[in-house]
């Protein structure tokens, strides 16, 4: 009997489903384990729909008070994964990196970043030597490294937003927080004196962001596909810059960046990491240092826009130190100790609407956590959404009050916007530095009203305001 087209069709999709129901039962079946409770959803895309599309407070809060407030299982982005939740969950996490998990990126990460993939090659294990040796050892992050980027950071921020908002009445902060926060990382991480040179990529940065979290679907008109292009017109871009550094320092031009330091730095067998790796690994920072920091800035306008009082407290803290200044005199490392309010008025923008939502681990042998075990393989979700909008820990959470991060009111690791133990945001100080630079340039020159307080906020893995967040600005 001849089958034709359409039969044959009809009969593959039935024998694949059969297929993947076969193996969905099997591959979660470990008689001998007490696995945690949970659901892995559908055959093929588990539950990655509603991580994706719902809230991420929801999609955790709602499995938390079905199956259990610690440990709940799920099947995100084709991985079996384990969310271990609060405050206990999170001094867990933290105290046991290397030991009994460690990094992993989704997928969609892997295919974007080369050097994100897990296979292990001489080549990709060289090359995370130099970048931890890099990044690590001379100590860009640190505090005594970053107090001498400090003035550069205010005057840039000072000269981006006079030459974006000058003589402006109604402005989207969300395009110009987006510019800042890329030229800094920039001029930071690459050295370009000229950042605008990358700036002008922003749109791809965007992409790069959204198809992170994205399903792998490489069509045009995907988010997935329109971010591949981005990431390859930025390799491109970076490619160049590096052929330029390397110009430079082979004419005796010292190393004063992270781009520099990864060219000239070797691994311990004596090999240098090729082009095409730095590039991927600057890709991943500047991403890093792009879209968190641009979050923060742009719901700070938002928030402080629609408290008035708020707004006054940070004025004058902000002033106070402006005032203590000479004519043209930029901010130091003593001035960010003098804007306490300012910063827990940030730390409250962050726990409303988180720049990063989460990360993911994999497991690396079994282990058991309140009273379940995780085997090994599968990953683990750690994510702020189990505390930041818990009542339990924050009152009134859907409220805006700064004041929670006022003295010793905080119960230890419920909040958590740069992680924990050994893989704390190494970024931490500079996205401190770079949003209170913001802050203090900003207010001197603004008060503001924000045009819509109920625009809507799309994107909820990277919340970005629908239109722009348009404020209405009044020079003082």
């Amino acid at each position: 009997m001849e089958f034709d087209l359409l039969s044959l069709l009809v009969f593959l999709i039935i024998s694949l489903l059969l297929i993947a129901l076969i193996r969905n039962l099997r591959r979660y079946d470990h008689p001998n384990l007490k696995l945690p409770p949970g659901s892995f959803g559908w055959p093929f895309i588990g539950e990655t729909i509603e991580f994706l599309f719902g809230k991420p407070e929801n999609f955790v809060g709602e499995r938390m008070k079905r199956y259990s407030p610690d440990i709940f299982k799920t099947k995100i982005l084709g991985e079996k994964t384990v969310v271990i939740c609060g405050p206990n969950g999170h001094k867990f996490l933290f105290s046991n990196e290397q030991k009994l998990f460690t990094a992993f990126r989704p997928h969609p990460m892997q295919r974007l970043f080369r050097s994100y993939r897990t296979k292990a090659t001489a080549v990709t294990v060289a090359a995370a030597e130099v970048e931890t040796k890099v990044i690590r050892t001379p100590g860009f992050f640190k505090p005594e490294a970053l107090v001498r980027y400090l003035p550069k950071m205010d005057a840039m921020t000072q000269q981006l937003i006079g030459s974006s908002w000058y003589g402006k009445s109604e402005v989207p902060v969300h395009s110009l927080s987006k510019t800042i926060t890329l030229s800094l990382a920039c001029r930071f991480f690459l050295g370009i004196d000229h950042p605008e040179r990358i700036a002008r990529l922003v749109e791809h940065f965007d992409d790069i962001t959204n198809g992170m979290h994205s399903i792998i679907s490489n069509f045009p008109g995907t988010i997935f596909y329109r971010a591949t292009k981005a990431a390859e017109a930025i390799r491109k871009e970076l490619r160049a810059v590096i052929g330029e550094k390397k110009a430079a320092i082979a004419s005796g031009a010292p190393a004063m960046d992270i781009l520099s330091h990864m060219i000239i730095v070797s691994d311990p067998t004596g090999k240098f990491m090729p082009e095409a790796e730095i590039a991927d690994k600057m890709m991943g920072l500047l991403v890093a240092g792009y879209s968190t920091i641009s979050t923060t800035m742009t719901f700070f306008m938002k928030y402080v826009g629609l408290h008035p009082t708020i707004y006054q407290r940070v004025y004058l803290e902000q002033m106070e130190i402006s005032n203590d200044k000479k004519d043209g005199e930029l901010l130091n490392w003593d001035d960010l100790g003098k804007m306490k309010y300012s910063w827990n008025v940030m730390c409250e923008v962050m726990r409303l609407v988180p720049p990063l939502q989460g990360t993911f681990r994999e497991v690396l042998v079994d282990f058991t956590y309140a009273g379940y075990t995780i085997p090994k393989g599968w990953k683990l979700y750690w994510t702020v959404s189990t505390t930041n909008m818990n009542p339990e820990y924050f009152p009134n959470p859907e409220k805006f009050d700064p004041s929670r991060f006022e003295g010793d009111k905080m119960q230890p690791y419920t909040f958590t916007p740069f992680g924990g133990g050994p893989r704390l945001c190494p970024g931490k100080e500079y996205a401190r530095l770079a949003v209170l630079s913001f802050v203090h340039n900003v207010v001197k020159r603004y008060k503001w009203e924000v045009m819509d307080p109920l625009e809507k906020v799309v994107g909820d893995m990277m919340p970005t305001p629908e239109k722009g967040l348009l404020v209405h600005l009044h020079a003082h």
